[in-house]
């Protein structure tokens, strides 16, 4: 067994790790929190996070920290801001093991890590230099140990979810603490179990708050009501009651979002959710809880995005990994003919999430990644099917969960080595950002005016900070008082622009024309 650990850790590790720094960041949450990080060590201030050299309030400064530890070891560079999310991404998945092994056996444990480690939406957040896969591995921990605490009267189980809730919350915020307590909340009253007994609750408060609370009460005294009015009420408050930054979302958002996101091994989940309900032990609606609720939570929340609803992922693992060896120590291929029934079926769902999505948001691009795309189509499809055959024929359970995450290795070697290099010519924001730098002078402004790829020109330029230029209430200047400042100004536009401008009165020359972005200046450049 140790070595078929070690085995299925390296292998999920090989998917976050393969070419985690060769592309350029995604636009606009992966520059936005780089640019913070650089902004560390140009500010020197590594309380208050800054965005373009203005105070940042929208999230707290752990995965930041760690980030900026990164840094300094490997350098400002993608790979560096990528290694935080792949690590947590590991961790999380060591966490799923740990709690399936504890509720099931070891076998369990290692095919809950499977499930989890495997899965869409868990690959995608530990390949970003985002905050989301940080905060599944604290969750994860702090949910499940906070069980084992009740379950088992075990004060280290407390201690731990305690500390993990603490870290969750100068993560991503007060979120890591509310949903591990909705979840136990909606397990006591669902199942009248008495939870005071022998564990230090009081304790626990006050340590959570001592560690939760270091960082806020900091940035308070330093910044007051200004940090209170914008963290609490508009990035925690105002994003759960309205929608943040345009990113709306029906009620029924997350039923697609969560099906996609937990693929491949969503097709042996209608199997093991209809076991645990049946079994009706405490372990099971615990874990049957702590899917529910957040997406409950999160369901009812305005603002909505994809990478929310992973905090269910660790249950639903669990309890596959749970029907899985069951399946396995019986041999028994018939109980899992649904499953694997269902899975041509989910991989027929994902292929029309992901064309529907392509088409409505990025057609141009969707198109031309069209060959990748097919590419990829002929690793996953015809091993899924193979993995269907073969099980089936052979007669042997294993056979299925190792099929899977095979499909899953050619998916993402796919990814990382065809369709990610493609997608580059769709991020041209870095090489403008050369372009922008070998032009650049002390004292010079630099500005954009609306093409898309703003935050990633900030974070691969050493300007000191932009400015957003044009005619909207939103924008930092208008483009006349932008571009009749004294300094030289060096301002990336779109190439209808400078005509735009001209009808306004606004000369401007041209520097460096590309077919998607043109640099342009307010002097000419012999001048």
């Amino acid at each position: 067994m140790l070595l078929l650990r070690l085995a299925v850790f390296a292998f999920i590790a090989s998917l976050y790790f393969v070419r985690l720094g060769a592309s350029s960041l995604w636009d606009n949450s992966e520059p936005t929190y780089g640019e913070i990080v650089k902004e560390l060590f140009r500010t020197g201030d590594w309380l208050t996070l800054h965005f373009n050299y203005h105070t940042w309030y929208i999230h707290p400064p752990l995965w930041f920290w760690t980030a900026g530890l990164s840094v300094k070891l490997f350098g400002l560079n993608e790979f560096a801001l990528r290694l935080p999310a792949a690590l947590c991404g590991v961790a999380a998945a060591a966490a799923t093991y740990a709690a399936g092994r504890r509720l099931y056996g070891e076998l369990a444990g290692i095919l809950s890590a499977l499930a989890f480690g495997t899965s869409l939406e868990v690959i995608v957040i530990s390949r970003m230099a985002i905050l989301d896969s940080m905060l599944l591995f604290f969750s994860t921990v702090a949910t499940l140990w906070i069980f084992f605490a009740i379950r088992d009267g075990d004060r280290r189980a407390f201690w731990i979810a305690v500390i993990a809730a603490a870290l969750g919350t100068l993560t991503k915020g007060p979120v890591a603490v509310a949903l591990p307590l909705l979840v136990v909340i909606a397990f006591l009253m669902w199942t009248r179990r008495p939870f005071w007994r022998g564990l230090p609750w009081i304790s626990g408060a006050i340590v959570y708050l001592l560690v939760a609370g270091s960082w806020f009460a900091l940035e308070t005294l330093a910044n007051g009501g200004e940090f209170l009015t914008s963290y609490f009420g508009l990035s925690n408050v105002g994003r759960y009651l309205t929608p943040f930054e345009n990113q709306p979302g029906p009620f029924w958002y997350y039923l697609p979002v969560a099906a996609i996101g937990f693929f491949p091994f969503v097709a042996f989940l209608p199997k093991a959710i209809k076991s645990a309900w049946r079994r009706w032990t405490e372990d099971e609606r615990y874990l049957l809880t702590s899917a529910i609720v957040p997406f409950i939570f999160f369901s009812a929340a305005q603002t909505k995005l994809p990478n929310y609803i992973v905090v269910i992922f660790p249950g639903l693992a669990i309890m596959v990994g749970k029907t899985l060896r069951d399946a396995i120590m019986e041999n028994s291929v018939k109980a899992l003919r649904g499953a694997l029934i269902f899975l041509p079926a989910s991989l027929v769902l994902v292929t029309i999430g992901v064309v529907m999505y392509g088409e409505s948001q990025n057609a141009g691009p969707f198109h031309a990644l069209a060959p990748s795309l097919a590419l990829l189509g002929w690793f996953v499809v015809p091993t899924a099917i193979a993995t269907l055959l073969v099980t089936y024929l052979a007669n042997r359970v294993w056979i299925a969960p190792v099929g899977l995450a095979l499909m899953m290795a050619g998916f993402i070697g796919t990814v990382a080595c065809s369709i990610l290099p493609r997608t580059e010519a769709f991020k041209p924001m870095k090489g403008m950002a050369a372009t922008v730098m070998s032009y650049y002078r002390p004292g010079d402004k630099v500005g954009i005016t609306g093409p898309p790829g703003a935050y990633s020109l900030l974070f691969y330029t050493e300007s000191h900070g932009y400015t957003s230029v044009g005619f909207s209430k939103d924008a930092d200047m208008q483009p006349q008082a932008f571009f009749d400042q004294p300094a030289r100004v060096l301002a990336v536009v779109s190439p209808g622009d400078p005509a735009m401008l001209a009808q306004h009165g606004i000369k401007v020359w041209v520097l460096k024309r590309t077919p998607k972005l043109w640099l342009v200046t307010n002097r000419p450049p012999n001048g």
